[in-house]
Formats: structure tokens, sequence, C-alpha cells
């Protein structure tokens, strides 16, 4: 940036001397019959314009490199922002507007830092400079010159106040509006497979309407506004050329210095027409900024706590003490939960739907914090450890099988992508991915698709458990892992994960009980309560809510 703003104070220069040379080709060489002074003087201005346009050059270049390099870095700082936001931002938010605040708002914002800044700087730069000059060429057509100027300002801030609420509706709306279309296309099959495409067409032209509609209104008040400007400045000129030839009939100046006048007074119409469209970059800015950093503002809700100590040497013991959790204030998702698992168990959380088990299991990595009550690892408060040593042990199978759209060897390999090629190969066996894998077009190097569309609901979740695999957790997390895979499947792959669950501390939250039947322990949840715990045969034996659970399973 101070390259080119020395850069700009070069082109002012340059801006200032050539209308000085022009004038004396003008007086001297034209008017006084000199053909060596007009000649020189020719020759002088071509040379000051060939200088000129090499300024320039390097003056577009670097504001254009800054504001792509600033664009970059507050994208950048977003994305990061985003990255350290906890789970209950996101279960909050529209996912429609967070695109849109990183994509049109940043864009926004960068071109005002660029442009918006530089061209600023430059009509405020021009207007000291030039009327510097102006004055000690002609102080009488300067006075009129800036007569208007007053008017002018006042009418570009009172803009900028009108355009900035009406700029930060049209941010809004493109936000409302990419979250209609990135549902759609999330969603795609299931609009197709009900036949809705056209209730969906409809949706979407409501929301551009709505993003048209306030384009509009902003429009129609730049229409008005703008042209207002450009009028005043134009009928500026104007005066400027009666008052001047009076000047040059009465004998006060030259022709040249008019000549002269005319180029500084272009330039101090330019700087005025940009004030205009100043103050619309600052109000589409400031409106951008303002979506911009209400996200950048967020402070964390799970974050370390000061002193937060790394999980050093973990065993895997996770220990629920009296747990209360809400999603909502006031709306308790579980309820006392008291509950120890050792080292190396396998535990499973089954329950009707909404009974809290994928909330209980949430807890251990910390996706969210306890509303009361604490859950220990090995010992220690979930909250006392730092959230990357202990995410770092915990490896989650979660209910929506998702995939990134790249390989499949680079899915599985995602929490570890530095695994060795065998080493990906044995969890991708274990999790009975290898039975399809290779008769996948490329096998393993074969591209999934967004959101591994390319794969079957199964193979996705045989993808997901081998991803848990590869990064060798202390705690593995199962959340309904086995959903979406037939029974033989699932038998075979409950045989071949029992030896690696051995190596770890396992909960299964599982709707099919088939799947639990050899866990160590079983926890049932009923209303966000833990209301029995033990042994298969043994909650069979009791007759109470998992026997009950169990043979409603039978009789379907």
């Amino acid at each position: 940036m101070i390259l080119c703003y020395l850069a700009w104070g070069a082109l002012t220069g340059l801006d200032v001397v050539i209308p000085l040379v022009v004038a004396r080709a003008i007086d001297e060489g034209i008017d006084g019959g000199n053909a060596a002074i007009l000649a020189s003087s020719v020759a002088l201005v071509v040379v000051l314009y060939l200088v000129r346009a090499a300024v320039n050059y390097g003056f577009f270049a670097l504001y254009h490199y800054y504001e792509a390099a600033a664009g970059r870095d507050l994208r950048n700082d977003m994305y990061g922002r985003l990255q350290r936001l906890s789970f209950a931002f996101f279960d909050r938010v529209d996912t429609g507007q967070l695109i849109s605040r990183g994509t049109s708002d940043v864009q926004a914002v960068q071109m005002f830092l660029g442009h918006g800044t530089t061209i600023a700087v430059n009509a405020i730069g021009t207007y000291v400079i030039i009327l510097v000059v102006a004055f000690n060429l002609c102080w009488q057509l300067t006075l009129l010159a800036v007569l208007p100027l007053p008017l002018l300002l006042f009418l570009a801030f009172r803009f900028g106040r009108v355009m900035q609420p009406l700029f930060a509706a049209v941010q809004q709306q493109h936000g409302v509006m990419t979250g209609v279309l990135q549902e759609n296309l999330a969603g795609i099959r299931v609009v197709k497979a009900f036949a809705q495409e056209d209730s969906e067409r409809a949706k979407f032209r409501k929301e551009a309407q709505g993003y048209y509609n306030a384009n509009a209104r902003m429009i129609g008040v730049m229409s008005a506004r703008m042209p207002t400007l450009v009028l005043l400045a134009g009928l500026s000129s104007v005066l400027e050329l009666w008052f001047g030839g009076r000047l040059i009939i009465d004998g006060v100046i030259t022709v040249g210095t008019l000549v002269a006048f005319n180029y500084y007074l272009a330039k101090l119409v330019a700087a005025t027409r940009r004030v205009g469209w100043i103050m619309n970059q600052v109000s589409r800015a400031f409106a951008a900024a303002g979506r911009i950093f209400e996200v950048m503002d967020i402070v964390p809700e799970v974050t370390d706590r000061p002193g937060a100590q790394p999980l050093a040497n973990p065993r895997g013991e996770v220990c629920f003490e009296d747990v209360w959790f809400e999603y909502e204030p006031g709306h308790p998702v579980l309820k006392g939960v008291s509950l120890k698992v050792e080292p190396g168990q396998i535990v499973a959380v089954v329950g009707p739907t909404g009974s809290g088990k994928s909330a209980l299991v949430g807890l251990i990595p910390r996706f969210y914090d306890v509303t009361r009550g604490r859950v220990l690892v090995d010992g220690v408060d979930v909250r006392d450890l730092t959230l990357d040593s202990l995410r770092a042990q915990v490896a989650i199978v979660p209910q929506d099988p998702f995939l990134f759209s790249k390989t499949l060897h680079d899915n599985i390999a995602f929490g570890r992508p530095q695994a060795e090629e065998a080493f990906v190969q044995r969890a991708a066996e274990s999790a009975q991915v290898h039975r399809f894998a290779s008769q996948l077009p490329d096998g393993y190097k074969t591209v999934v698709g967004d959101r591994g569309v390319a794969l079957s609901g199964g193979q996705r979740q045989r993808a997901t458990i081998a991803r848990a695999l590869v990064v060798e957790p202390r705690i593995l997390i199962l959340d309904d892992a086995t959903s979406s895979v037939d029974t033989a499947t699932e038998e075979t792959l409950q045989r071949s994960l029992r030896g690696q669950m051995r190596q770890c501390t396992t909960f299964v939250v599982a709707h099919r009980l088939s799947t639990v039947q050899h866990a160590d322990l079983i926890a049932v949840l009923e209303d966000g309560r833990l209301v029995e715990l033990g042994r298969h045969e043994e909650l069979l034996a009791r007759g109470g809510p998992y026997a009950r659970i169990y043979e409603s399973q039978l009789k379907s």
C-alpha cells in the first residue's frame, strides 16, 4: 500500500505538471509564435504521458494486488473462525447465510479495501493538491469551482446513509436465496423422488424475486441520486467556461491558463463524481462487514479453559457424574445421568427416539458442554483437557455417514492423512470396505462424489467406520453406525470389528438390539434418564424397559 500511494503521488504530480506545460505551449508557442517552444513543449508532454502510463500501470497493479490479498486474508480469517465455532452455532445458523457472507459479503468488503479506499484517497488528495495549484493559477476561477462543493458533499453523505440499509437488505436476501439453492442441491434426490420440482422452482423464484425487489429499491435510490451529483458537477464546468472566457476578454488570464484550469477542473469534477461511487462502496462495505463481523465476533461456546492440560497416556475410562444437558434453556435432554465405563469396555446405549442417546455420547468429545454435572475421561473433567488432545483420542461414526468429494482412500485417511497405505487397507478390511472397493472403477482411488453419492448408504457407513479406525482412538463412538447395512453384512461387520473394539473403550448407540447383545454393559435411556444398566441376559431377566424393547423387535 505504501508503494501504491507513492505511485499515486507521482501520478498526481504529473497531473499538475502536464497542464502547465500545455499552457506554456499555447501561450508562448502558439500565441507567441515560437515554434521551438511549441515543439519542445509537445515533446515534453509526450514524455510525461509515457511516464504517467508506466506509473499508472504500477498504481493499478498494486492496489488490485492489495485488494485480492485483503479478500484472501478475510476469507481465510472467516473460514478459520467457522472451524473454531461450536456445534451449537451450526445447529442454529442457516448455511445459505454463511455461504453468502463468505462470498458476496467478502467481495463487497474486498472491493472497498482496494478500489474504495484507493479512490477515496485519490479523490481527497486530488481536491487538496489541485485546488492549491489552481488557486495559484487563478484564484477567481478556483473560488467559483468550490462554490457547489458543500452541496455536493452533503448530497453524497446523505446518499450513503440512505444506501447502507438498502445494501444490507440486498445482502440478507442474497443469503436467503443462497440457502434455498444449497438446500435444494443437497436434497435433489428427495425432490425428484417426490416429484416436487415445480414447487421447488416456485420457492426459488419467490426468493429470486425478493432479491430482485431488494436490488430494485436500491437501484431506484441510486438512479435518483447519482445523476444529481453529475448535473451539479457539469453546471460548474459551464460556469467556469463562461466566467473564464470573460477573464480572457478582460485580459486577466491567458487562453493557456484557461485550458490548464479546465484540465484541473476536469480532475475536480471526476473526483466529485467519484464521491457518489465512494459512498456507494462505503455503504455496501459497511453493510457487508456488519454481517461478516456478526460471525467473526462470535465467541465459541466450547473452548479450552485457562490452564487446560493435554490428555496424556489415555486409558479410555469414561465417567458421567449426574449429567444434565439441554440444547435449549429449560428443555433438558439428559436428566441426572451417572455412568462409569472402564477402559476397553463395550457399552451399548439404547432407548426410544429422543431419549438422549446421541446427546450423551456427544458430550464425551465436547461437541457440547454439560449444563450440570461432569463428564470425566481418565478421571479428569473433559473441560480441563485441551480440545485437540481430547478429540485426537475420540473417533465417532455418526448416524449420517458423510463423505467428502474426494477419493475413497482420502476419505478413509481423513483423520490421519499421512497414514501408510497398508494401515489404511487394514482399517478398510476391518470395516468390510475392501469387499466393495475392489469393484469400483479405480478401486480406492475412485472419487466418491459430493457427500459420497457414488456409494450406497451401507458402503458410505462402512467407509466412515474405516475412517474412525484409522486414527486408532482410545474411545470409539458408533452412533447407529450399522443402520444402513443389511443383517448379514451387519453380523460380518460386528465380528470383524469385535477385535478392534476391544482395543479401545467403545460406545455403541443402536436401535437394533441385535447389534448390542455382546456388549459388556447396556445403558437404557428413557426421556433423558438412565433407567436400566446391565448385560443383555440380566436385562432380559428383569423384564423391564429393555426386555419390552427387545420383545417388540422380535415380534416385528
